[in-house]
């Protein structure tokens, strides 16, 4: 069955038709470049509008609209790799209709999610929210699988990195594919950087040769924090910043939401691919959109399923 007809399939599910985004290269795909996907999709438990997404009207993020919209936004472009942060709707929706386009998943669910906040919402909770990791089934060989579990004494959080090593067939190369979903709200920065630490130790007592390695996630944070840094520190790159001109683009989340009854903004860039630049060139990155195109109300919108924005990166696999 051809990619067309498959978005046709779930399209016709869809109204009115999504936002529209580009990536900022043409690019050809060969047996040497990589395409991943990084997007937290809004857990359908924490999608409620009242008090969260205040311009939000609750049809608009109703499972039955959403659900289509979040599978297009993942298939639109055929990623070979993916991340997805807060993925409720995996074991209800997404699972299915993955499998039946070529991918292989790995889902790690949050033990102690949020959602479970909300379990008496029959429309909404889907069960747990969790990291969920995705790769082409034709492209890869899967070599392990592994997710951090916090141990009785650890004081770092709920599990929150996922790992996937795998073989690339193309080019035969071994990749180290990790997401990840920090701690939001600004006043656990101290937390980011201790969870950021702990992916960190795992790859260099695991994977401290390998330069193949791409770190995915909403990071919760933005650029001039120190989980960033660290991360730099260690050999990494962030796909986007390589790209844009030594920054990082103005947002990938944006919405309005109230406190006391007055609304407020929250915009800014907290979502990152970050790779080893030994290892992989990024080519092409899809285009974010600007306020005007996403519209006076944020996100989520009419047009687009999450508070978050999907980012995408096309990197060629060096030897």
């Amino acid at each position: 069955m051809s990619t067309d007809v498959s978005l046709k399939e779930i399209t016709q599910h869809i109204s009115p038709v999504s936002l529209k985004r580009e990536f900022s290269e043409h690019h050809v795909t060969t047996p040497q470049t990589l395409h991943v996907l990084q997007w937290n999709v809004l857990a359908q438990g924490l999608s409620n509008p009242e008090g969260n997404f205040v311009r939000v009207k609750k049809e608009t993020v109703s499972f039955d609209n959403r659900k289509w919209r979040i599978l297009e936004q993942i298939l639109i472009r055929q990623p070979d790799l993916f991340a997805l942060e807060e993925a409720d709707i995996y074991e209800c929706f997404l699972k299915e209709h993955l499998l039946k386009h070529g991918y292989t998943c790995f889902f790690t669910p949050k033990p102690k999610s949020p959602c479970f906040v909300f379990e008496n919402d029959s429309d909404n909770f889907k069960g747990p929210d969790g990291v969920l990791l995705c790769y082409k089934t034709q492209l890869f060989d899967e070599i392990h699988r592994y997710y951090y579990q916090q141990s009785d004494d650890d004081t770092r959080g709920k599990p929150f990195f996922a790992i996937l090593e795998l073989k690339h067939k193309p080019s035969s190369k071994n990749i180290i594919f990790i997401g990840t979903h920090l701690k939001s709200k600004k006043s656990f920065a101290d937390l980011r950087i201790t969870q950021t630490d702990a992916i960190l130790q795992y790859l260099t007592k695991n994977y401290s040769t390998q330069k193949h390695v791409i770190i995915a996630g909403d990071f919760n944070g933005e650029s001039d924090e120190p989980f960033y840094d660290s991360i730099c520190k260690t050999g990494f790159s962030s796909a986007y910043r390589t790209l844009l001109n030594d920054t990082e683009p103005p947002f990938t989340t944006w919405k309005f939401r109230a406190h006391d009854e007055v609304e407020f903004e929250q915009c800014g860039c907290i979502d990152y691919i970050f790779y080893k630049p030994e290892g992989f060139v990024p080519i092409s990155i899809l285009k974010l959109p600007t306020k005007e195109e996403i519209g006076v109300n944020g996100l989520p919108s009419n047009e687009y399923p999450s508070d978050h924005l999907a980012i995408e990166t096309i990197f060629n696999i060096n030897p």
